[in-house]
């Protein structure tokens, strides 16, 4: 009987022992993720706030980001009425009209699904989001497994070039990716889910498949073109930034169409085409037609009006804002079921027509009013009530000497209703331009200067750019209060005078624009690799002192790698693209380190894992004392 004892207690020793070492094989492995809220606000901006538990969503969410929301009744129901001010809207008034607020989402391990509107709802544990739209079956973008997200040019339907994220502290070399294509990619890169989205423009001269445009979809981890799509005939003039709603991918394109594709299979949904036009890919009740106005004199004669066709466009409170190369001013709805619908458009005063390219709309808010302003190719500024397309004021933009500018080139918005307006002589670049500081509630100006600035990005109560300076040209230094030489290169100023806080020379040309990202600047080279000492370079400076924190010159280059892109800075990653047809991902990952796909989950060793190996000594030890006992 004593060794039966003996055995039983061997025996229950190893059942003992065999959950011990389970669970020391999984003490290396990551700690569970808190759950998060996500607050959505439907314009490219988003934020992460840990949960602070709460018996109720209204509890948890309170909790979480305080009198930040506002709850109180909707239709009998309470909800959460808004948060930091944005609250219910509905834009236009017309049947398409669009009503955006605040709706509850959780997520299912794999995508967000719409939960409820109702706050008195039971809270137990999970992800939760807080989104600003139109429909429940518009779901957020950003997501527990992927939270940096860069939707559209410039990263939100105000183009701040403000990035949340983080770059690179330095760049491996060979850069971590490169892919190539015929054809240039002249647009903006955006970035969700971990995947890369960016469109080529058709090759100069081409025939046959490469002298169509395309939108593709990368996985960047493991190296590999997910799904490309042709979308246009329009050759090489495909230079505007897709923008991302929801599950959907927007482009627009140089032939007057825009398109809807599922991001996530590159199928097509939906399209806008002109009037009497037939559908480039959908057709049926998928295709709407909207009427160009290609024959206004106002824009007939302008260069850019026959390849143009829609600029940027921007996704604000439930709807898609853009400017056409007609000079209107067009605000449409998107919708799985239904396709593109108008809302309303507008057409300027035949004073300040002119041609719209591709720089986008600027929506803010300011004082309760929700603001578009938009520049074109006549030199004017036009400034709408986003919500119903109401003018606020237009005007036309001249320089120092009162001499009328060729373009409105960009528009920055800066605190306190105030907008950063970039002119030139009418060329892409700032050549022969200005800068100016104006009241976004009437267009008057606070200070101009006549120096030629790119698509600064502001940051509080500072703005960076690439200037190109003329000879014997002056700039104010706002430390010693003196004026000083104005030379080519990257500058931090201040917005409230433009005075200058620090300078870094380069003798390269750079005209895609400056991203800000935790205290660092951003910006590309438009000069190719083959021009100059700096040509083809990616710089990130810092933006209290000017130094440089690293430069990167992207290869492969050829002498033809001129770049119109304003860089995504996103996930410690820094995403680029050129004339050469290439994209390039810059980041602290060398190319070498990753010879081919790389399996980010668990993969199972079997009987040949460690935990296996241990468990099995241990049972053979156990088992071998048990027998021992049992004989004694």
């Amino acid at each position: 009987m004593a060794k039966r004892m003996i055995s039983l207690l061997a025996v229950l020793l190893m059942l003992c022992t065999v959950p011990l070492v389970f669970e020391d094989s999984s003490a290396g492995e990551s700690p569970a993720v808190p759950d998060a809220l996500l607050v959505d606000f439907g314009n490219g901006h988003t934020e992460w706030k840990d949960i602070v538990a709460g018996s109720t969503l209204e509890a948890m969410i309170s909790g979480t980001i305080g009198a930040r929301a506002v709850f109180g009744d909707r239709s009998g129901e309470r909800t959460v009425l808004s948060v930091d001010g944005v609250s219910e809207v509905t834009v236009g008034t017309g049947v398409n009209r669009q009503t955006c607020y605040w709706r509850i989402y959780t997520w299912n391990t794999v995508e967000w699904e719409f939960l409820t509107t109702d706050v008195t709802e039971r809270y137990t544990s999970g992800f939760i989001a807080l989104g600003y739209y139109p429909s429940d079956v518009v779901t957020p973008v950003s997501n527990p497994d992927y939270r940096e997200v860069w939707t559209s040019y410039r990263g939100d339907s105000s183009s701040s070039g403000v990035s949340t994220s983080k770059g690179p502290e330095a760049v491996a070399t060979p850069l971590e990716w490169t892919n190539t294509y015929p054809g240039a990619v002249d647009a903006s890169i955006l970035y969700a889910d971990g995947m890369i989205y960016h469109t080529v423009a058709g090759k100069y001269g081409a025939v046959g498949m490469d002298a169509l445009a395309r939108i593709n979809c990368l996985d960047p981890v493991n190296r590999e073109l997910l799904w490309s799509v042709t979308y246009s005939n329009s050759g090489n003039t495909e230079i505007t930034t897709p923008v991302i709603v929801g599950n959907l991918i927007i482009v627009t394109s140089g032939n007057w169409h825009m398109y809807a594709f599922d991001r996530f299979t590159g199928d097509a949904v939906a399209e806008l085409a002109p009037s009497g036009e037939d559908g480039d890919i959908c057709k049926g009740s998928k295709l709407t037609s909207y009427i160009p106005r290609k024959t206004d004199p106002s824009v007939s004669g302008d260069r850019i009006h026959l390849e143009g066709g829609i600029t940027n466009t921007v996704y604000d409170s439930g709807a898609l804002y853009f400017g056409t190369s007609d000079g209107l001013v067009r605000c449409f709805s998107i919708d799985r079921e239904k396709g593109f619908k108008e809302i309303w458009n507008y057409a300027p005063d035949s004073s300040v027509r002119g041609c719209f390219y591709y720089h986008p709309p600027v929506i803010c808010d300011f004082d309760g009013t929700k603001y578009l302003l938009i520049g074109n190719y006549g030199g004017g500024i036009i400034c709408l009530n986003a919500i119903n397309g109401s003018k606020v004021w237009e005007r036309t933009v001249t320089d120092t000497q009162s001499h009328k500018v060729g373009q409105v080139a960009s528009i920055t918005v800066c605190s306190g209703g105030r907008a950063l307006v970039c002119y030139s002589g009418g060329e892409m670049s700032s050549a022969g331009g200005g800068i100016a500081l104006v009241d976004i509630t009437d267009g008057s100006e606070v200070w101009k200067q006549d120096i030629r600035c790119g698509r600064p990005v502001v940051y509080g109560d500072r703005f960076y750019c690439y200037i190109s300076a003329l000879s014997d040209q002056k700039i104010r230094d706002s430390t010693t209060n003196q004026d000083v030489d104005l030379v080519s290169g990257y500058y931090g100023l201040w917005v409230n005078d433009g005075s200058m806080l620090w300078s870094r020379p380069t003798d390269a040309l750079s005209i895609g624009g400056t991203v800000y990202s935790d205290g660092k600047v951003y910006s590309m080279d438009y000069s190719p690799g083959t021009e100059g000492t700096n040509g083809g370079n990616v710089w990130c400076i810092d933006a209290d002192t000017g130094s440089v924190v690293w430069r990167c010159k992207v290869s492969p280059y050829n002498g033809n790698a001129y770049s119109m892109n304003c860089p995504t800075v996103v996930d410690g990653k820094v995403l680029v693209g050129n004339d050469y047809g290439a994209i390039y991902v810059i980041s602290e990952t060398s190319g070498n380190e990753r010879a081919g796909t790389e399996n980010i989950e668990y993969e199972s060793q079997g009987l040949a894992h460690p935990s296996w190996i241990i468990t099995m000594v241990i049972v053979a030890i156990v088992l071998a004392l048990a027998v021992m006992a049992y004989r004694r």
